[in-house]
């Protein structure tokens, strides 16, 4: 079991907490938890959720390895503009078959949750 103490928990940042912790796995956030083998001092500093992005975009996941597809920025306008030209030159088929990759990898990885594909960026 791990005690990490003075930890500004997001959203509530205005008061130090201490966090319980036993195999990876928050047990207690509050003051003046009970002990444990470890104690880590966080100093006050803030903690925060991880970040997860837990959605894809079926209809153009595996487009970015396309000649003309790279975002070498790595910005979202670059991205977006990759993406216009992209989707000029995909078809049904293409989108389908990277969709089903995409799942197939997603899935393999385990999720949650899904929602319907749009076909607004698939050529009519």
């Amino acid at each position: 079991m791990k005690k990490f103490t003075q930890a500004r928990i997001y959203r509530q940042h205005d008061e130090v907490n201490e966090i319980l912790v036993d195999r990876g796995v928050i047990r207690q956030i509050g003051p003046h938890l009970p002990g444990a083998d470890e104690e880590i001092d966080l100093q006050g500093r803030l903690v925060v959720p991880p970040y997860v992005d837990a959605h894809l975009h079926l209809d153009y996941v595996y487009t970015g390895g396309k000649a003309g597809a790279r975002n070498t920025s790595g910005t979202l306008f670059e991205g977006i503009a990759r993406w216009h030209d992209v989707k000029k030159t995909q078809t049904l088929e293409d989108a389908r078959e990277r969709a089903l990759r995409g799942i197939q990898e997603e899935v393999s990885r385990g999720f949650s949750s899904s929602a319907p594909i749009s076909t607004c960026a698939i050529p009519t």
